[in-house]
C-alpha cells in the first residue's frame, strides 16, 4: 500500500494545487489532508470494477482536502505544521498556555490533541460527554482570552 501511495502522490500534488494555498503550511496541510483521502481510496478501491485508481482517487482525495480546510478555517485543529520546526513537541505547546488551565483541563486537551475523539476521551477517564466537552471548551476559552491580552 506504501508503494501505490507513494507512486500516486502526483495525484494528491495536483488536486493540491487546484486549490491554490497561499503558503507552504497550507500546502503541507492540503497535501497530508490528501494523503489521507488517498489511503482511503486505496483501501476501498476494487480493481474489477474497471475504473482506473487516479480516477476513482480523485474525489476521495478531494473531499479530505476540503474537510482540512473547513475546519482550518473553523480554528479547531491545531496542525502539525503549525509548529516551527514540524515538530510536534508537548513543551512548545504548553509554553504558551496559561497558568490558570488545570492538570485535568491539561490532559483532556493533550488527549484531544493527540487525536482521541470526545467519546474516547470520556471512556478514558470515567466522565459524561457533556462534562469532558464542557471542561475542553472551558479550557480553550481560558487559552483564547489569555492570548487576547
Amino acid at each position: 500500500m506504501d508503494q501505490l501511495i507513494e507512486e500516486n502522490m502526483g495525484l494528491v500534488v495536483s488536486v493540491v494545487n487546484s486549490f491554490k494555498p497561499k503558503n507552504a503550511t497550507e500546502r503541507d496541510d492540503y497535501t497530508q489532508a490528501g494523503r489521507i483521502g488517498l489511503w482511503k481510496a486505496i483501501a476501498k478501491y476494487q480493481v474489477e470494477k474497471g475504473a482506473a485508481l487516479s480516477t476513482y482517487a480523485w474525489n476521495p482525495i478531494r473531499w479530505e482536502i476540503i474537510k482540512e480546510i473547513k475546519s482550518l478555517k473553523k480554528g479547531r485543529y491545531l496542525t502539525l505544521s503549525s509548529e516551527p520546526d514540524g515538530y510536534n513537541s508537548k513543551e512548545s505547546f504548553w509554553e504558551i498556555c496559561p497558568n490558570n488551565i488545570s492538570d485535568e483541563e491539561c490532559h483532556l486537551l493533550e488527549l484531544r490533541r493527540m487525536g482521541y475523539k470526545l467519546d474516547e476521551i470520556c471512556h478514558i477517564i470515567g466522565r459524561s460527554k457533556s462534562y469532558v466537552k464542557k471542561t475542553i471548551y472551558g479550557a480553550i476559552h481560558k487559552i483564547r482570552e489569555s492570548n487576547e491580552q
